[in-house]
């Protein structure tokens, strides 16, 4: 089952569970965010990836210019361990990780604005084995033109939900990013860009498999 089926599961399973009024909210601020175009200051293909340090579930520094000496990088941009979509889609990478292997000879790593200790726990739980970095203050995430702010009305509904996103990031800017893929060229330039402003729709695994065969 491709990501962009399942999520479409999820969204259904979501759709019958939830209140009418949180549904609402949810769609009505989605909308808002696609009229806003949220994306248009973010890096895209043919751009140069700046290069950033940030520190790994294992408490280890990653450096994007110095894992590109080796190999080319994809890296994905997720809003939290609190977003079913998030977590599905880094499941979706991890069961197809060594589809991506068999093509190209990659690094793979992920970035969210949450707290170490948030994302060592989501990795342990969902048997993720590729590289989860820390992103506190979405400084990285600023950087390829990713961040925006939580409008309040959606705070207050994902509180409710259980999301308490002040305690998963350990700020209270309420800034997320926009989910994105990137597949970074040893001459640090990306080579594929998948940025959507709808989190409920995730780049599929086969594309970048796609783009790795051009490559």
């Amino acid at each position: 089952m491709k990501t962009i089926e399942e999520l479409k599961v999820l969204q259904k399973d979501m759709s019958t569970q939830l209140p009418k009024d949180m549904l609402n909210i949810m769609a009505n601020s989605l909308s808002d965010m696609l009229t806003k175009n949220l994306d248009s200051h973010a890096l895209k293909k043919g751009n140069i990836a700046p290069d950033f340090s940030l520190i790994s579930t294992k408490k280890q520094k990653v450096n994007l210019y110095e894992l590109l000496n080796t190999k080319p990088v994809i890296i994905s941009f997720f809003r939290g361990s609190w977003c079913p979509f998030c977590v599905k889609e880094l499941q979706h990478f991890q069961n197809n990780l060594k589809q991506l292997q068999q093509v190209s000879n990659v690094h793979f790593i992920a970035i969210s604005p949450q707290k170490i200790e948030i994302s060592a726990k989501l990795q342990q739980d969902n048997a993720i084995d590729f590289t989860i970095l820390s992103d506190v203050g979405n400084h990285i995430a600023q950087q390829y033109g990713l961040v925006f702010t939580l409008p309040q009305n959606v705070r207050e509904l994902y509180q409710n939900l259980g999301a308490d996103i002040p305690k998963f990031n350990g700020d209270d800017s309420y800034q997320l990013p926009i989910p994105a893929t990137y597949l970074i060229g040893q001459d640090k330039q990306i080579l594929f860009s998948y940025i959507n402003v709808n989190y409920m729709e995730r780049v599929d695994i086969s594309e970048l498999v796609n783009v790795l065969k051009r490559n």
